[in-house]
């Protein structure tokens, strides 16, 4: 029953983070383009007339920030967040599992923390907007709530995979592989031919 459960929440973790890769392209070029539309404002519009293009520095910030929310369930499917293996490679496998379950409860707790407050700031700003946008502070205040949505959704197919016995805790992200790119090898000697 758990495999079967993995491997629907990974086909569908496929295809929302195949979606995401095209969204976080198209915000990059249109964050490039508004900071590089900024630079030209600032040092040639200005000069030649009064006009100012205003909303570019609000838009790339917001863009951003959306785009580093927007990555973190990618890079948490990947295993490619920062974690120090010093205990880790010293563990037996029953060690390991409890290792990987304890880091795996205190980053539920930091999930439900941050959609919960994260909902609970978006609706107390739900009446304000942006200067220069006017995006509704609902929207502006989304973007942690979206990045811990996403991440839970990877921290469940994770330890779905995990309990199941498809993954292995903590190189999860080797097995899953991602859609669009194959991982580097960690050494020369993963490079090197077995004989």
């Amino acid at each position: 029953m758990l495999r079967s459960l993995y491997f629907r929440l990974n086909s569908l973790s496929n295809l929302v983070s195949k979606c995401l890769v095209y969204l976080i392209i198209v915000m990059v070029v249109a964050c490039t383009a508004t900071v590089f539309l900024q630079v030209v404002n600032r040092y040639i519009v200005v000069k030649i007339s009064d006009y100012s293009f205003s909303f570019t520095d609000e838009l790339s910030r917001w863009l951003m920030i959306l785009i580093c929310y927007c990555t973190i369930g990618i890079c948490v499917r990947e295993g490619s967040m920062a974690q120090v293996d010093l205990i880790y490679k010293y563990l037996g496998p029953k060690g390991r599992m409890f290792l990987y379950l304890l880091t795996r409860v205190l980053m539920a707790i930091v999930l439900y923390i941050g959609i919960y407050y994260g909902i609970r700031i978006m609706n107390a700003r739900a009446f304000m907007s942006s200067s220069m946008l006017d995006i509704p502070g609902r929207i502006l205040y989304s973007p942690p709530v979206i990045g811990s949505m996403l991440m839970a959704y990877e921290w469940l197919t994770e330890l779905v995979g995990v309990l199941s016995g498809e993954l292995v805790p903590f190189a999860a992200g080797r097995a899953r592989g991602f859609p669009e790119h194959e991982e580097p090898a960690e050494s020369v000697e993963d490079e090197l031919p077995q004989a």
